[in-house]
């Protein structure tokens, strides 16, 4: 009979995604809607995305917001 072979352990290296930024749900009261500093986008409610004081409509946005 054949004798086993042990499995070979693939390795994979991990890339470290780090998100900017954390996620907070915004809700406008009446006429009250946020405004993207960087594209001028406006919301009423939704998800905008906050770091450091500074806000912004989508992560892309507070890149530029923060570089």
């Amino acid at each position: 009979m054949a004798s086993k072979k042990p499995a070979k352990i693939a390795s994979y290296e991990k890339v470290a995604n780090t998100l900017i930024g954390s996620a907070v749900l915004y809700f406008g009261i009446m006429d009250r809607h946020f405004t993207c500093p960087s594209c001028n986008r406006s919301l009423s409610k939704g998800i905008i995305y906050e770091k450091d004081k500074n806000q912004a409509c989508s992560r892309r946005c507070l890149e530029t917001i923060i570089s």
